[in-house]
């Protein structure tokens, strides 16, 4: 079985990463998925999305639910919730991970990215200048990895899609070395708050998850 980490962040919120060995055939005899679920797994076109798919829900049901029936639902902007359940989650996935945080008390946000250099391609689309965005060629993937899964995270924790990553989502002292609690704003429309982010490296991928409480 290979749970990579499972640990308690705090008295309310859970961090779980599973590195995927196994095969969409394996989780599926393990999940045995309902009939809307394997709708939804069959519109999948690729074995990897469907394996990412799988996993995070094998987090829930076999980790955190103890083999329970957990349902996973989403809401109109996408956000997944757990049915029947006032706990709060967000799930993500990348190459080889997939990992899930899940709080009783408050909303949460997760991201995982292999540090990659494609990032630099994209890094104008969601940096702003006060990130870095007007000296491209003198920053790191970390750097971009960071940002990135940083604004991931709290995007999924506010929940709607009207944000913008390079306009909206602003990350404030990013941790020295790249790992460590640091700060992120949301500024759009009448919302102007700031919010707690931890990040970590878990071998060459970026973690990074956001508890929307006054501190951790």
């Amino acid at each position: 079985m290979p749970l990579h980490t499972n640990k308690n962040l705090n008295d309310h919120s859970r961090l779980v990463i599973w590195e995927i060995e196994e095969s969409p055939e394996w989780f599926l005899s393990a999940l045995h998925l309902e009939d809307d679920e394997l709708e939804k797994y069959n519109g999948f076109r690729t074995d990897q999305r469907r394996v990412h798919w799988l996993a995070y829900r094998y987090i829930l049901k076999n980790i955190v639910g103890k083999g329970t029936q957990i349902r996973v639902k989403y809401d109109p902007n996408n956000k997944p919730f757990l049915d029947l359940s006032e706990e709060h989650i967000s799930v993500s996935h990348s190459g080889k991970f997939a990992t899930v945080i899940i709080s009783k008390q408050y909303q949460v946000g997760i991201d995982i990215e292999q540090v990659h250099p494609r990032l630099h391609k994209v890094a104008e689309k969601f940096l702003s200048p006060e990130e870095g965005a007007d000296g491209l060629g003198e920053l790191s993937t970390e750097h971009l990895c960071l940002h990135w899964c940083a604004k991931e995270a709290l995007y999924k924790l506010y929940g709607e899609r009207k944000l913008d990553f390079r306009d909206h989502i602003h990350i404030l002292q990013p941790p020295p070395g790249h790992e460590g609690i640091f700060k992120g704003r949301i500024r759009s429309g009448e919302t102007d708050r700031l919010y707690h982010l931890q990040a970590e490296k878990v071998e060459d991928y970026f973690l990074v998850f956001a508890i929307d409480t006054p501190e951790f």
